[in-house]
């Protein structure tokens, strides 16, 4: 039985996919900024973010990546109190689960400090049972602490389900060998989600139905 619910948390939990966009066009040096629009940065954001850097034309000879994203990270930082906010259905779905039992984690690759901030800002802590995150500003990914996590918990494709919003969190939730669940509304397309061999929703309501679906 699937009971335990592994939560990615930007793009998934949190709606900050043109937050993220709009720091990156008021504050990178990018340099085809006419053309850079948020469904274009739907298609081409990656994991590590060194990757899609490069993807952006910034290449590490001439731009510092460390740089970049101290940047950003200040920026969203200062803004996502007024610029972010909870997906719809976030906080009933939660509460559906935590009712009927279900164990509720999040699996984060932002900066564990934040991910404590955010969590609290928005009166979401109390519904998750654990959490994990970076001890960096980088956005690198979440394989390797991800997999310190899972096998401390136990957890499996008997009992997990990894849900996220991008083909990031498919390689993760592989890699984990868990069972995976993709959120069509975040940082990544539709376009670029439909190339993975898992099921996608597009709604909280849809989350809450597919896993019911899996225990019947």
């Amino acid at each position: 039985m699937i009971n335990n619910i592994i939560f990615d948390f930007n793009g998934t939990i949190i709606d900050d996919g043109h937050l993220c966009y709009q720091i990156e066009v008021d504050s990178l040096p990018l340099k085809n900024k006419d053309s850079f629009n948020y469904e274009t940065y739907r298609d081409i954001f990656c994991h590590p973010i060194t990757e899609y850097y490069k993807k952006l034309g910034l290449d590490d000879k001439n731009y510092d990546y460390g740089k970049m994203n101290e940047i950003f990270f200040n920026d969203y930082k200062k803004r996502y109190k007024k610029e972010a906010k909870l997906f719809d259905g976030v906080k009933e779905t939660l509460t559906y689960f935590k009712n009927k039992g279900y164990k509720l984690y999040i699996l984060s690759a932002t900066e564990i400090n934040l991910l404590k901030e955010q969590l609290e800002y928005f009166d979401i802590l109390k519904y998750f049972d654990d959490f994990i995150a970076s001890n960096k500003k980088d956005a690198q990914g979440k394989k390797d602490y991800g997999k310190e996590f899972v096998n401390k918990l136990n957890l499996n494709k008997e009992n997990a389900i990894l849900i996220g919003d991008t083909v990031h969190d498919f390689e993760v939730g592989e890699y984990l060998n868990v069972n995976i669940l993709l959120f069509s509304k975040g940082h990544n397309s539709l376009k670029q989600l439909s190339s993975l061999n898992a099921p996608i929703v597009s709604s909280y309501l849809e989350i809450r139905n597919y896993i019911e679906d899996l225990n019947k």
